[in-house]
């Protein structure tokens, strides 16, 4: 009877760690649990008790006292380890290793939270009160300004709150096509007297959904951008590759308001607008249009022209008086980036941009699908300064004869690569005031169909953030993360679950075991 109950203590070990593993699954704890751990702890106690003379006569050895300093230099070990730990989890330092750098806030998104110059305070309505990805996002945007504060509320637990704020958009969502599932929530923005939303249920709450929140809080009173119409220019609405409804959802989403203007039933440029912004004309403004332009710019305003090649409008007339050179050609790119699109050399491929706030920091690619020449003209106008953006590589050229069937480079009349492809003017017009005008030799490099093509839209972006005094906000944009996960059979998930949860543990303790038998013997 005696030698059972030394070995006792095996049985009450095994009933404590079971109760332990069975709370770690189920996270509640039970009558059951606290009898297992109640009769294991009582085992133990017995056991030890039946054995206390040998156990006394074993501290006694040598080997007992080697054993027991040993046991000492691990918590000695453990402890360092640990405190080193708690060192690590009051200064922590993020390394993202992925491709598409999913773990890391964009350009746009630091520069954002850097904004925010008073106390910020986010309110994440979530069930259960906690959600492991919302929370890592608000983690990333709080550890790029002390001033960000956040706390996660259970709307069900605390519905006053809820209530209180109109949360109603919180809960479990699963794709009954991919069957991916995800907590979905509501978070609530506050600075000051100032009040964002951001509601999700089809999707979760991504970067760019927090960062264009902060950004309307960040900017208060939002902006106008008038594009012109009633000269062929670029449809807002229209969803096919040639429209701009990409372009004006990105700027809606950055918190300006989006309208159109026919300046001729209009009469003038709306006192209102921010930045005026001319998409591809197809055919030339009258007069009158352009002199409203004109004294638009002179009173300190900023107005973004995109051309396109001949035979579309070119504004030459226009443009001669704020000093830039309007082509009359057809930039063309014998690199071969064109085939990339299933084109030929009318796509030009830019990597060399200008110094200027627009492109500070640019380094990624951008194409521009039938493209003219841009320059700043000789000699300046007086009082303007004029500079080139960006312009093609060396392997391209202004070709000037589009009316024959084929092309190429006459030194004699046509454009040397690199070809200025976009200028930025400015006039400073004294007291705080300066105009700003920005023309492109191509307006499809920010249709739907290019938007999304590299830096396209994001040059895009930047431009009209400069020409809106908006410098603070020119960055990159947050992308979407790149989906790579791997999908395996059911029996592939059982098996990666027993080699983990099994196998290597069983593995781990079978060596264990084998050297302390070595030992022994």
């Amino acid at each position: 009877m005696k030698e059972h109950l030394k070995k006792a203590d095996i049985l009450g070990f095994t009933m404590v760690a079971a109760a332990l593993i069975s709370y770690s699954v189920r996270l509640t704890w039970s009558m059951y649990q606290t009898i297992a751990v109640a009769l294991g702890g009582l085992l133990v106690i017995i056991s030890f008790a039946a054995k206390f003379a040998e156990i006394r006569a074993t501290f006694g050895r040598r080997s007992t006292r080697f054993g027991i300093n040993s046991a000492t230099s691990v918590v000695l070990l453990l402890g360092i380890l640990a405190f080193v730990n708690y060192l690590g989890a009051q200064h922590v330092k993020r390394l993202d290793m992925t491709t598409e750098k999913i773990y890391s806030l964009s350009d746009q998104s630091v520069s954002v939270a850097q904004q925010v110059n008073a106390p910020l305070r986010i309110r994440a309505f979530y069930p259960g009160g906690d959600y492991a990805p919302a929370r890592d996002l608000l983690d990333l945007f709080k550890s790029k300004n002390n001033k960000i504060s956040y706390e996660f509320i259970d709307p069900d637990k605390q519905p006053q709150v809820a209530q209180q704020y109109s949360v109603t958009a919180y809960g479990d969502f699963q794709n009954p096509v991919s069957g991916e599932s995800f907590r979905y929530g509501t978070l609530i923005l506050e600075m000051g007297s100032k009040t964002e939303r951001v509601e999700k249920q089809s999707e979760p709450v991504r970067e760019e959904d927090l960062t264009n929140a902060l950004m309307k809080i960040v900017k208060g009173e939002k902006k106008t951008i008038y594009f012109t119409e009633g000269h062929g220019e670029k449809k807002l609405d229209e969803t096919e590759r040639t429209g701009y409804s990409s372009a004006k959802g990105r700027l809606e989403k950055e918190s300006y308001a989006i309208k159109t203007v026919n300046l001729v039933s209009e009469g003038k440029v709306p006192d209102d607008t921010s930045v005026l912004v001319m998409a591809g004309p197809t055919s030339e403004p009258f007069p009158n249009e352009l002199d409203w332009i004109d004294a638009y710019l002179n009173k300190g305003g900023s107005a973004f022209i995109m051309l396109d090649p001949p035979p579309s409008a070119s504004l030459s007339s226009f443009t001669k008086k704020w000093s830039i050179d309007v082509g009359n050609n057809l930039v063309l790119d014998a690199s071969g980036v064109g085939r990339l699109f299933g084109a030929g050399p009318s796509i030009p491929l830019v990597t060399n941009y200008g110094s200027h706030k627009i492109t500070e920091r640019f380094s990624v690619m951008s194409f521009f699908p039938l493209v003219r020449s841009i320059s700043p003209a000789m000699p300046a106008v007086s009082g303007i300064t004029a500079q080139t953006l960006f312009s093609s590589n060396e392997r391209s050229w202004g070709e000037t004869d589009l009316k024959s069937g084929e092309a190429s480079f006459d030194e004699k009349v046509d454009m040397k690569g690199p070809v200025s492809l976009a200028v930025v003017a400015s006039k400073d017009l004294g007291e705080n005031k300066k105009s700003r005008l920005v023309v492109f030799g191509d307006s499809d490099f920010a249709s739907n169909g290019f938007f999304g093509s590299q830096g396209n839209g994001n040059l895009f972006l930047n431009t009209v953030s400069w020409l809106a005094q908006d410098e603070n906000f020119i960055s990159i944009r947050p992308k979407n993360p790149e989906d790579r996960r791997l999908t395996m059979t059911e029996a592939q998930g059982r098996l990666v679950s027993y080699v983990s949860i099994l196998l290597l543990p069983v593995a781990i303790l079978a060596g264990g075991v084998s050297v302390w038998m070595k030992r022994r013997k």
